[in-house]
């Protein structure tokens, strides 16, 4: 009640102060920003920033609620928020200031640009520069290892770029979009290479300062208390987060900071004082529909990429016959989004953490919608579309059996399976297999699609693309007045054979992945450090990995990858532009000494099964490698609680036999082992830095 009460206070302030003056003609939109923020406060959300802006002016550039509540810091158009992946839009800035300069051509290889880039993939040669900007560049997705931290981690490029050189390409460079990360992070170091300085120099001398934007940072050392807005969960402040990835997320910014930035593409690429920043023609580009010609079989206006644009052909705005282009950004706790209007002159930024229903595009959709209602261009709001499914109609002959299947993306799978009473039943992937779920029924429609009466605005279809079948799905976007459809998942056919001897060998066991940094957001958040192998009767000859630390909060994860042309390697499978075909992985085999180590992405895991026992009643050295990974060791539980001792680490975890943590620490520390059955174990990961060692006492 406090929390909430403090709250309410802030936002009654804060619609009157500490924000840019009220701008004549647009009473209705700023109303609207304000109404959006006091429904994410009311509903518990801390705080929201909101900006809006003309090529003349800065309309609104205001933060509502608490920025600390502890501390009654309340949010200002100067609190400072992550805005994720919509630091991307500084990276393509950068380069394409480099485009501007003649330093670069978006149309060469990177690899003339940055010779360190190297892939275990003869195609890595053929990728572009404008790939990067594009996400056409076929590679992988995001490494994840020590990504996103409590504490700053450098070096995140250069540990990409060795990362990248084990990896393979999921398709050719150029052949479709898909959301991918370590080719936004390639950026770092070629604007190193060619701007002959850091990329975060670079965006700080030619981006921030000519911007004005004094109060825009990247993650890069402790933020002073009140100067950035705090992200709760159940009333606790979350540890300030480090989102390492400098060109792909890495920049924390303000409602007033971003207003600078996005009138700068208003004015074709001038700052506010005239300054040019970027060039009119590079502008231009940035705004140039990228997926047109890119194998698509369900092109979304959602996802039109253009130049770091997530779309060039915003839907919310397209229904109503506007052109927007949309960058969005999100982090463990945070969201951010920008939407322009560049033909009417109008843009909106959204910044805030999650909680209390916070929709960052919503958000930025109904400020402009107002906008554009006061200025004329449109004539009527846009109202939330009612919950009624079309009506049911009998399936065309032969197309439940048809549509009948495993489909898969980059995180889970799903079962379509024809009912004996024409209805077609969706199942999605578990730990036991594929459960029935309530609201899984789906019904054919007059409309061509499957609907469900219990979410009658979600629905799917499956559609031809190339030799593939494609699950296609239609739901809600933005502020909920419109549908937007994508590409879901990809029919999965299996190989024939079943599974070899060598990979058969390796189901049901688990491996430990040793290379996170200890004050890594998924250690914080709980997620399970093991990695596992699964099989499907139904598909032989195919693997489902299951992730270790998986990157979001998604529950149980799967994706699914070939086994059947090597018993060392299991690749890459799936074709599925947009968003859910990203963060595809190819698995490893990596002999380390006497053990199977495997490789996924950029974490690297070794089995459980050879975690040495600590004995009893001793105290034991455990050596970190010459490699700085984790140590793991266990202690058989004796049926009574017993306290272990450790030293000379630089941090410890401590988990059950099921691998929920107990507990964790820093150098030293003194856990509690719980009683448990003597068959049982807990687990210990010990971190150090190569060549350490790490004391550890067991009574």
């Amino acid at each position: 009640m406090k929390m909430r009460l403090l709250l309410v206070l802030a936002f009654a302030v804060l619609s009157c102060s500490h924000n840019t003056p009220n701008a004549p003609g647009y009473s209705a939109a700023i109303q609207e920003a304000q109404d959006a923020a006091y429904e994410v406060t009311r509903a518990g959300g801390t705080s929201v920033g909101i900006a809006l802006v003309t090529r003349d002016q800065v309309v609104l550039a205001s933060g509502y609620g608490m920025g600390d509540v502890a501390a009654s810091v309340p949010a200002t158009a100067n609190t400072m928020f992550p805005i994720g992946s919509v630091s991307k839009m500084f990276a393509a800035v950068a380069v394409m200031q480099l485009v501007d300069q003649g330093l670069v051509d978006l149309e060469k290889p990177l690899v003339q640009y940055l010779p360190a880039f190297k892939m275990a993939d003869a195609r890595y040669d053929k990728i572009t520069v404008k790939m990067l900007l594009n996400h056409t560049s076929g590679i992988a997705g995001t490494r994840y290892t020590s990504a996103e931290t409590t504490v700053a981690v450098p070096g995140y490029a250069e540990a990409v770029l060795a990362s990248l050189a084990d990896q393979r390409l999921k398709a050719d460079p150029g052949a479709f979009a898909v959301y991918c990360n370590d080719g936004w992070t390639l950026v770092d170091p070629l604007v190193a290479a060619v701007g002959k300085m850091s990329y975060v120099d670079w965006v700080k001398q030619n981006i921030f300062a000519p911007l004005g934007m004094t109060n825009s940072t990247f993650s890069l050392a402790p933020l002073p208390d009140g100067s950035y807005a705090k992200a709760y969960k159940s009333g606790v402040a979350w540890s300030q987060e480090y989102i390492n990835v400098d060109a792909a997320g890495g920049i924390y910014s303000t409602p007033a900071d971003m207003a600078a930035f996005v009138r700068m593409f208003l004015n074709e690429g001038l700052s506010a004082g005239g300054t040019r920043v970027l060039s009119k023609e590079s502008v231009e580009k940035m705004g140039v529909d990228q997926t047109v010609g890119t194998f698509n079989p369900v092109p979304n206006k959602a996802l039109a990429y253009g130049l770091g644009w997530d779309s060039v052909t915003e839907s919310g705005l397209g229904q109503v016959g506007v052109k927007g282009w949309t960058k969005n950004g999100g982090t463990f706790y945070y969201g951010a989004q920008l939407l322009i209007v560049p033909e009417e002159g109008l843009a909106a930024v959204a910044l805030g953490p999650a909680g209390g229903g916070y929709a960052p595009l919503a958000i930025t959709q109904r400020v402009l919608m107002r906008a554009l209602m006061e200025t004329g261009r449109i004539s009527s709001f846009p109202t939330p579309l009612s919950a009624r499914a079309a009506p049911a109609a009998t399936a065309p002959a032969g197309l439940l059996a048809s549509v009948e299947g495993i489909y898969a993306n980059y995180a889970h799978v799903y079962q379509l399976k024809a009912e004996a009473d024409g209805t077609l039943g969706m199942r999605t992937l578990t730990a036991s297999g594929f459960p029935t779920a309530a609201g899984s029924t789906l019904r054919y429609r007059s409309d061509g699609w499957f609907t469900s009466d219990a979410a009658p605005l979600v629905s799917l279809s499956v559609v031809n693309g190339g030799a593939n079948k494609y699950l296609a799905i239609r739901s809600l976007g933005g502020d909920k007045s419109y549908l937007d459809i994508q590409a879901y998942a990809q029919k999965v056919t299996s190989p024939g054979a079943p599974l070899s001897a060598a990979w058969s060998g390796r189901l049901g066991k688990k491996w430990l992945v040793v290379n996170e940094h200890p004050d890594g957001i998924p250690f914080l958040v709980g997620e399970d450090p093991r990695f596992g192998l699964k099989e499907l009767a139904e598909l032989p000859g195919l693997l489902f990995a299951l992730p270790a630390l998986p990157p979001i909060n998604m529950g149980w994860q799967a994706q699914v990858v070939d086994a059947s042309a090597s018993d060392q390697t299991a690749g890459m499978m799936l074709l599925i532009p947009g968003l859910q075909g990203t963060d595809m992985d190819t698995l490893d085999v990596v002999v380390h000494g006497a053990d199977e180590w495997l490789r996924w992405g950029g974490y690297l895991h070794r089995p459980l099964e050879t975690v040495l026992v600590l004995p009893a009643t001793a105290t034991s050295t455990v050596a970190i490698g010459t490699e700085g990974y984790a140590e793991w060791r266990s202690v058989q539980l004796k049926g009574s609680t017993v306290q272990i001792s450790i030293s000379g680490a630089s941090a410890w975890r401590l988990y059950d036999k099921d691998f929920t943590t107990l507990a964790s620490g820093g150098a030293s520390g003194q856990p509690v082992v719980p009683s448990g059955a003597v068959t049982d174990f807990a687990y210990l990961m010990l971190f150090g830095d190569a060549g350490d060692s790490v004391t550890v006492t067991v009574p």
